[in-house]
């Protein structure tokens, strides 16, 4: 039915008016209550989509009492529906379930609003119950249909976007605990994308703690960009130029000199070439044939030279009896900028992480690049330990290189810590080059700080100065995040004015009621800290106890003030101390006592109940403090929380778990005396000690992973993935250990390029982690060749895969035997030369080029007196299952035998000449009406079948040839 003319226009008139319809971020304090207000708006869209259509039914209603001029509701809804859906009646196009669901929704609320509220009747009673259940239903997959957003966009958000004059406003109350403790990210997701589409028809007003805001902006940086505008690219690392070791960007030459290496990650002779080359001195092919570090013959030589001199790094003079070449200027560049001594690449100053292993390789996760092969990625744990050579005021710096977080840098560090304890780590950190340097990573509401184990009291030092920093006041305490007068702290919430509840509730000290403003305490606290680090440089190497222990309380006092303020303005704290060597600490009794004791004495005075300092309400046994705090009650069954977790990364760092447990325990047992006989009650206070290197560990780190990235992983698919990590990343003794830093790294390589990567996918991307921490249960060499095969888009030879290895020959015979072995490592034969592959399980690859090109080809049935097979490959039957007795192709049939990691070649380019009145052999036809998954069954047409051999393949001396 064509809409009035009238109403149309009017819906027109509507439309061109300005409107205000959106997401508002506003207070609790200052939103308007002009409209329906929503509270305890959860993550679960079901449980309040229906109370907003609920409430907003009756100004609906009121909607079209105004719009429609008709009396009949089906006329009405008509009419509306041509405004709201255009062509919804048309008989060209069928209708979908959310449009169905909305046209529903239309005809319930329009009869709703002709026809009254009147219920005299039992029908009419019946009739108003599910006109009601419909329009308070649409959209929350619980309709008639169990359409979800869809139905809600088309329905009653379309309805008032056309026909309201000025947007309806809602006020949306989020639910804090629940949007935080929330497990399953996909869930916020979709309640996220509701209120994205009640914004295109209404006012949306959204109220959320700052608390709330960050974590929202943590877990959700794209919706919040486009809604809320909270991100402003702060979720994304910068990828433009790249600082040197002054902070300043890398020039232009040398970007393109980077640039220009590009896929050499995988070619050390090209790269050993590259090195050997002179910028002023020609060289002759024979002179470099000769070089005593390049060990390359001539003719790869030649053909390495034509490589360098296409990606401009090299030029050849070919005007002389003998070809020479030299540098170019971009090869000069390329080979003192980013090539080490023994010519490796390397990006310059080691300043910033390459973008695979950082993040996805483009500036939004919605869009997917594809993976390049050989592609060089700068390890994490080289990139921390470039410290270089730090001024005074670089002793603390950011992790990814400037203050603009990388957020998969972040992950790698921030992923194995235990929200509540000391994590262990099995790991190889790389040893600083200037051991007082830490790094602070802030992203979201969470902040990271990496040092050095350097003793106990240097560490302590380093830990408390970092939180304390010019770079952390500077950008994340500052009096935007607490407040001028520290009114931002636990979000105002508290009963108690601010600058008493740091003071005495959680004894953040250096804080007189002279200094609450931030200005005063700023000032006070800079001047303390650097007080305090005159000290520790003075008093590190000496012998004066006195003065040692009197320092060791200050810089307590320090850290836990420090890490109280964080708590209070909700930022969550993680420290990792790494441990180049931990052989010192487990086998020496006194190191080992040190830094357990420095442990169980740090991480406890870390710790807070409610507004309260843990350590007072526990352990606090001096009068003079114990007076200073603010009255409290315990609620049974509660226990103390740490204001920060820790990690302790170290080749054999959970062998210490046992020791740290005991100096724990020994700890925790000293509480006050008052709390120890019961005349005071207490929380408890609990730090577990976690080996993350174990199964669930490990399956905790991929969850994490899943639910801040969306991985679509199944149950069964996470259970692989688990054991793939434990036996690519794990000591070569045992498969029940992990290191989760690997693990992370691998994940979001994957994900970076397939937003649901298998483990096949998985492993590809942890082949581009050095070879030290890749399959350590294999040799060096075989794990660089099972590396380069899982990197590897097509099958690669003998001569090719000792190119991207850069290993020797001799090496490559002795240890192909290993990599054979594995299970998803096959051999094909392409053109009479034997290749390896690595197979995701499918045998895609093969099935893709292999069986394409030789179905392709027309055969010619045994029965003709010359039979003459034309493929023109040799291919290499992989045998899949010991029930395989035959493989079919095409009509004919192809025996594959019985054995394991073991290919057959089927020669099909012989040629086989008989005479034309000889007897026809025997010829194989299937019998499709009975077939397994894994077979065929085979009938032979003579009584006497004659099998068919399959010649063995026998490799020459080289490896590659039948």
């Amino acid at each position: 039915m064509p809409a009035p003319s009238q109403p149309t226009a009017v819906a027109h008139q509507r439309r061109t008016q300005h409107r205000e319809r959106g997401i508002h971020l506003v207070s609790q304090s200052t939103s308007k209550t002009d409209g329906p207000v929503c509270t305890a708006i959860s993550p679960r869209l079901t449980e309040w989509v229906p109370d907003i259509l609920a409430a907003l039914r009756e100004h609906t209603i009121e909607t079209i009492q105004e719009y429609t001029e008709q009396t009949d509701p089906w006329r009405a809804s008509s009419s509306i529906l041509d405004v709201t859906l255009p062509g919804w009646n048309s008989l060209a196009d069928s209708w979908d379930d959310a449009t169905a669901e909305a046209v529903a929704y239309t005809r319930a609320i329009t009869e709703l609003a002709l026809t009254g509220t009147t219920t005299d009747s039992e029908y009419q009673e019946r009739r108003h119950t599910e006109l009601t259940d419909t329009v308070e239903s649409v959209g929350t997959g619980r309709g008639a249909l169990n359409a979800t957003l869809g139905a809600l966009a088309k329905g009653p958000v379309v309805l008032h976007r056309e026909l309201d004059v000025t947007p309806q406003a809602i006020t949306l109350v989020l639910d804090g605990p629940a949007w935080t403790d929330l497990s399953d990210r996909r869930t916020g997701v979709r309640a996220l994308a509701a209120i994205a589409v009640l914004a295109d028809g209404f006012d949306v007003r959204l109220v959320a703690s700052p608390r709330l805001r960050r974590a929202l902006e943590g877990r959700y940086p794209q919706w919040c960009e486009i809604h809320l505008g909270l991100t402003e690219r702060r979720d994304r690392s910068l990828h433009r130029g790249h600082r040197s070791a002054a902070g300043s960007p890398t020039t232009n030459s040398t970007q393109s000199a980077w640039d220009a290496l590009d896929g050499l990650a995988d070619a050390p002779g090209k790269r050993r070439l590259l090195a050997a080359l002179e910028p002023d001195s020609a060289q002759t092919y024979d002179e470099l044939t000769a070089h005593p570090d390049l060990d390359i013959e001539r003719g790869t030589v030649g053909r390495y030279v034509i490589e360098l001199e296409s990606r401009n790094l090299a030029t050849i003079d070919r005007r002389r009896a003998q070809n020479t070449v030299e540098l170019t200027e971009l090869g000069e560049t390329a080979v003192s900028e980013c090539l080490t001594d023994n010519a490796e690449l390397q990006h310059p100053a080691q300043t910033q992480l390459q973008s695979g292993l950082t993040a996805t390789t483009h500036e939004f996760t919605s869009t997917v690049s594809p993976r390049r092969e050989g592609q060089y990625l700068t390890p994490a744990d080289e990139w921390i330990a470039a410290t270089g050579d730090p001024e005074d005021t670089d002793f603390v710096q950011w992790a990814a290189g400037s203050k603009h977080p990388d957020p998969t840098l972040h992950q790698r560090f921030a992923a194995p810590a235990h929200e509540e304890g000391i994590t262990l780590v099995d790991d190889q950190p790389a040893r600083f080059d200037d051991g007082r340097v830490t790094y602070l990573s802030h992203h979201a509401d969470e902040l990271l700080v990496i040092c050095q184990w350097g003793g106990p009291l240097a560490t302590l030092g380093r830990l408390a100065a970092a939180l304390l920093s010019e770079k952390a006041l500077d950008e994340i305490l500052t009096p935007s995040q607490v407040g001028e007068e520290f009114t931002g702290i636990h979000d105002g919430i508290t009963d108690y004015d601010p600058g008493r509840t740091l003071r005495r509730g959680h004894q953040v000290g250096w804080l007189s009621e002279d200094e609450t403003s931030y200005e005063a305490w700023r000032e006070r606290i800079t001047s303390v800290r650097d007080a305090h680090l005159a000290r520790l440089a003075t008093l590190t190497n000496s012998d004066d106890t006195a003065a040692r222990s009197e320092l060791f309380e200050d810089l307590h006092g320090l850290l836990a003030s420090a890490t109280h303020l964080y708590h209070a303005v909700g930022i969550d704290l993680a420290a990792t101390i790494r441990i180049p060597d931990t052989e010192p600490i487990a086998q020496n009794t006194a190191r080992r006592s040190d830094f357990c004791e420095f442990l169980a004495k740090t991480a406890t005075k870390q710790s807070v109940y409610g507004i309260h300092a843990g350590y007072r309400l526990l352990f606090e046994d001096r009068p003079e403090k114990l007076c200073r705090r603010l009255p409290y009650e315990v609620e049974p069954n509660t226990q103390v929380d740490l204001t920060m977790s820790w990690v302790i990364a170290g080749p054999t760092a959970t062998t210490l778990k046992d020791a740290i447990t005991t100096s724990l325990s020994d700890e925790l047992t000293t509480v006050r005396e008052a709390i120890a006989d019961g005349t005071e009650a207490a929380p408890t206070l609990e730090i577990p000690v976690i080996d993350g290197t174990t199964y669930p560990a490990i399956r905790r780190v991929i969850d994490e992973i899943a639910m801040t990235h969306d991985g679509q992983w199944t149950p069964r698919e996470r259970q692989r993935l688990v054991r793939l990590c434990l036996r690519s990343f794990g000591p070569s003794d045992t498969q029940r250990q992990a290191c989760p830093y690997d693990v992370v790294v691998s994940l979001l390589r994957a994900l970076s390029e397939s937003h649901v990567p298998t483990p096949a996918d998985v492993e590809r991307a942890a082949a581009t982690l050095p070879s030290t921490r890749f399959r350590p249960d294999l040799t060096p060499t075989a794990t660089k060749l099972y590396a380069a095969l899982c990197r590897a888009d097509q099958p690669r030879s003998r001569s090719e895969l000792l190119e991207r290895t850069g290993i020797s020959a001799s090496s490559y015979d002795r240890r192909i035997r290993d990599v054979r072995e594995l299970k998803r490592v096959h051999s094909i034969s392409v053109d009479g030369r034997r290749q390896w592959i690595v197979d995701d399980g499918t045998y895609s690859w093969w099935r893709t080029h292999v069986l394409t090109a030789a179905l392709s080809t027309p055969l010619v049935t045994c029965r003709e007196a010359t039979t003459t097979f034309r493929a023109q490959q040799a291919v290499m039957w992989p045998a899949q299952q010991d029930e395989c007795s035959t493989a079919s192709l095409g009509s004919g049939s192809i025996p594959a035998n019985r054995l394991r990691h073991t290919a057959f070649p089927v020669n099909m380019r012989r040629t086989q000449t008989a005479d034309a009145t000889a007897q026809t052999p025997p010829y194989h036809t299937i019998d499709r009406r009975r077939q397994s998954r894994h077979s065929q069954r085979v009938k032979v047409a003579s009584s006497e079948p004659t099998p068919v051999p399959a010649t063995p393949h026998t490799p020459t001396q080289s490896g590659e040839h039948q």
